[in-house]
């Protein structure tokens, strides 16, 4: 009996939170895992590989880095982000420079870097995007919420110029893993808004991005991961 071939994916901030999530629910699953991070080296996996993707060689650096070990690549995953609530009042070029450039120009350079790799091996990409700003606006959040837009848009536009060989697809996240700063109150009022009567967890969101990772034929697709929030309307 043939054995099945090996699939590699590349996650980036495997390191920490939802990505770290994603990354060992692939290698559950029988993926090769290169796990990305900036600065919390992810243990367990294949390989390890550190990048600031919010510079400007910063992907390329990586997408370089990772041919040097894998001969293949089947599933990009662009998890890495930054998060930041910033006011108007204080969001100047530099802070909304610094979400767009890893939020957004991160992703979309990685996956200029390493689009022969997967076309060669007809993979796809997920990238993670939010439900703050890629689905609904979100108040005090409008550097980070602009990035989160573009990174949908690009999403689209990437998934019309890389088919038939590559599917890009992302899934947009609500509230499935809460900042430690908030306290029990604000949890509980946050949660009475999703329709589905609860939080998530990052575990659904490693589950819709392997879904996504293992369906031919869906390409261009948004997939919110939020009981319901989006359906609410404006976030915050």
């Amino acid at each position: 009996m043939a054995r099945a071939p090996i699939r590699v994916a590349l996650v980036t901030g495997a390191g920490v939170r939802v990505g770290e999530a994603i990354a060992r629910d692939l290698a559950r699953h029988g993926w090769t895992v290169a796990a990305h991070h900036r600065s919390h080296r992810p243990r367990g996996f294949a390989a390890a590989l550190q990048a600031d993707l919010a510079s400007a060689d910063g992907p390329a650096r990586l997408a370089a880095d990772f041919r040097a070990r894998f001969r293949r690549l089947d599933l990009l995953v662009n998890s890495a982000a930054g998060f930041e609530p910033v006011p108007l009042a204080d969001t100047d070029a530099a802070v909304f420079d610094e979400q767009m450039d890893l939020n957004a120009r991160g992703p979309l350079l990685l996956v200029r870097a390493l689009a022969p790799l997967l076309a060669r091996s007809r993979g796809s990409v997920v990238n993670v995007a939010d439900v703050g700003g890629g689905l609904v606006p979100w108040k005090g959040y409008a550097a980070y919420s602009a990035s989160k837009a573009a990174l949908v848009r690009l999403t689209e536009c990437l998934a019309l110029e890389l088919a038939p060989q590559v599917r890009v697809n992302a899934v947009a996240p609500g509230t499935v893993l809460w900042p430690e700063s908030y306290p029990a109150g604000r949890r509980r009022e946050l949660a009475r808004r999703i329709p589905l009567g609860r939080a998530g967890t990052p575990q659904d969101v490693a589950d819709a991005v392997r879904y996504l990772a293992e369906a031919p034929f869906v390409t261009g697709a948004i997939l919110p991961v939020d009981g319901g929030r989006h359906l609410a309307g404006r976030v915050g």
